[in-house]
């Protein structure tokens, strides 16, 4: 893979306005802020396709605190203090209006009201029309306006959306996209890591198009390279305690770059507090596989932790995350040895007979978001860490994927501690629906307790946040 870096005959004026003031001064900013007010508050929503084996999924032992862990969420076991298992909750919709179940489940789960045709088409003859999209703003994009001074760090990145699936990518958002600014405004997830690299720590700051990047490129320094004499004057800016984080963000993003250009596995001195992820080398498919089926769990792996630092070098403060779409055709049986069904991962999920295939897929999306939050633990902030100052939201868009149920989703909440999440239980809410999850989630983190259509919403649960 080519470097990313610029040509020579790119004026040092521009280079230093995009890039200086750009990912330079995005880190600026963060650092005195951090200096005068502690380390911010984060949303990550992470989304799983396909429903799930309810009842390998929910405790079905030991008290709403006491609880043990389910055959499916057992990879959560070095967490179980650190989350809460949402039993209870309904999908906020109703199963009988038009549209593939999968994207009326996805948009009304993220949005907390009814979707819309896209304008131009008519669903009126498809019950299962693809042709569907949000109405309204997705909870995160909401939160950013209501919030943008506590999870608006840098305009430039409002938000980052990246999934694991390369379908997920393109086409129709149905059930592809979970974010919305508005009203058919879908923000597609990025499948490529290095192209999300680009889009965070080049792409817009440079002030150049990918294209314009492709055609200048230069094989004796690096982006950074270019703006190391402006770093002295940069950290003549900063408070003293600060310049370790500063020295770290800025060896993070060198070590991104370098790791997504060369598939290397950078590493840091002890005690950064921004540290790059390991960039997995993506495997070549093997026979019978395809490319998405070899490579799935590692780009997962890579997508997540470019997520982790653009956090750690609050260079965002919300995220959302698809492993794959509702329609998914990954077959796991190319993935994972321990799942002896054929199938794409849709249509076993439809199938009665494949109820130990879905259990195990399940249980694989729940060990891969598990390994990333262990690693988000050891991030140290403050008094506490990465995790305690993110709350994860990871839920799934069915509860059982044969019959598209809208009833008892299985949702997860985890980390939150800044945000005084009350972890370490079992909560059945009784039937209330994820309108209300969401709505006490946006009275926690200091905005309007309410969200979604008024139909689906009876007020912020009690007792997740203290």
């Amino acid at each position: 893979m080519t470097r990313t870096i610029f040509a020579k005959s790119v004026a040092r004026r521009t280079v230093l306005a995009g890039v200086g003031a750009g990912v330079l001064g995005s880190l600026l900013r963060p650092l005195q802020a951090q200096e005068a007010m502690g380390p911010p508050t984060r949303l990550l929503i992470v989304h799983r396709p396909c429903g799930t084996v309810l009842e390998n999924f929910f405790p079905a032992t030991g008290s709403a605190t006491n609880f043990v862990l389910a055959p499916i969420t057992k990879a959560f076991e070095p967490l179980k203090s650190e989350m809460v298992i949402v039993d209870g909750i309904k999908c906020p919709r109703d199963t009988g209006w038009a549209g593939d179940q999968h994207a009326a489940a996805l948009i009304t789960m993220m949005t907390g009201k009814k979707f819309t045709n896209i304008p131009g088409t008519n669903a009126a003859g498809d019950p299962n029309t693809k042709y569907i999209v949000a109405a309204d703003k997705s909870i995160d994009q909401y939160l950013l306006e209501k919030l943008p001074a506590k999870l608006l760090p840098n305009v430039a990145l409002p938000s980052i959306q990246s999934t694991a699936y390369l379908p997920s990518n393109t086409g129709l958002p149905s059930f592809k996209v979970m974010s919305y600014k508005g009203n058919n405004l879908a923000l597609f997830p990025e499948v490529d890591a290095a192209t999300l690299f680009k889009k965070i720590f080049i792409g817009d700051n440079a002030g150049l198009s990918p294209a314009q990047i492709a055609q200048k490129l230069d094989q004796e320094k690096s982006v950074l390279d270019r703006v190391n004499a402006d770093l002295t004057r940069l950290k003549g800016l900063i408070p003293a305690s600060q310049m370790p984080k500063l020295d770290a963000h800025i060896s993070a993003i060198q070590g991104l770059e370098q790791a997504l250009a060369a598939s290397g596995n950078p590493t840091m001195p002890g005690g950064k507090t921004c540290t790059p992820p390991t960039q997995a080398t993506l495997p070549a498919a093997k026979a019978g596989q395809t490319q998405d089926e070899a490579q799935h769990l590692a780009l997962a792996q890579n997508q997540l932790g470019i997520i982790q630092t653009a956090f750690q070098c609050d260079l965002t403060r919300v995220a959302t995350f698809s492993f794959a779409h509702g329609n998914s055709d990954l077959r796991f049986q190319q993935i994972d040895g321990q799942v002896t069904s054929a199938g794409g991962h849709h249509n076993l999920s439809h199938d009665t007979s494949a109820g130990a295939a879905q259990e195990r897929i399940d249980q694989i999306y729940c060990e891969q978001l598990s390994a990333f939050l262990q690693k988000m633990k050891t991030v140290q902030e403050g008094t506490g860490n990465l995790l305690d100052n993110t709350l994860v939201v990871f839920f799934n868009e069915c509860a059982i994927g044969n019959t598209h149920s809208i009833d008892r989703m299985p949702v997860l909440m985890l980390g939150g501690k800044s945000l005084k999440l009350q972890t370490g239980q079992h909560m059945d809410f009784g039937g209330k629906t994820m309108n209300d999850i969401w709505s006490a989630v946006c009275g926690a983190f200091g905005t309007d307790a309410h969200f979604g259509d008024a139909p689906f919403t009876t007020g912020p649960v009690s007792g997740l946040f203290g």
